[in-house]
């Protein structure tokens, strides 16, 4: 199998940890609890979780690390990086708030190269930390192209 095919067995498997197990996962949707242990299972090759059953399950699994297991391992093995978009319609402040929140994480970013940078050497830690910050500022990102969309969409 592929890394990104065992990369969707792996978020198959913490799907069903977020939704409670097989046999609560298999109460949600239209699948059994043996489909459904095939479907994580990186021994059985020719078994993944259909997209209505993905559909079904995703919703649940919220609360758990990672979500939304399998649409982001999806995208990551397309080679796109997956961000929520925000739900509200934003204001002024909003766009103000959003933009101190951009600047902060930047700096954020900055502060913890230098930090990595300080014996020449970046490590797997600091990278791992580095990327951190980075996510975050991204999904500040989107979240403000987000609300400028929507302000752009409300004025025409």
């Amino acid at each position: 199998m592929t890394p990104e095919r065992i990369a969707i067995k792996l978020a198959t498997a913490e799907l069903i940890k977020g939704c409670g197990g097989l046999e609560a996962s298999a109460g949600f949707c239209r699948v059994g609890k043996t489909v459904l242990g095939d479907n994580q299972s990186v021994n059985r090759p020719d078994s993944f979780v259909a997209i209505d059953v993905v559909q079904d399950l995703e919703p649940l699994a919220r609360d758990r690390e990672g979500w939304p297991h399998i649409t982001r391992a999806l995208a990551a093995g397309l080679g796109f990086a997956l961000v929520r978009l925000p739900e509200c319609t934003p204001s002024g402040t909003d766009l103000l708030m959003l933009l101190a929140r951009l600047s902060k994480e930047g700096g954020d970013i900055a502060s913890e190269i230098c930090k990595a940078l300080a014996d020449q050497v970046v490590n797997p830690a600091e990278a791992r930390a580095i990327r951190k910050q980075l996510r975050e500022q991204i999904e500040v990102a989107v979240q403000l192209d987000a609300a400028l969309a929507s302000i752009e969409g409300n004025q025409e």
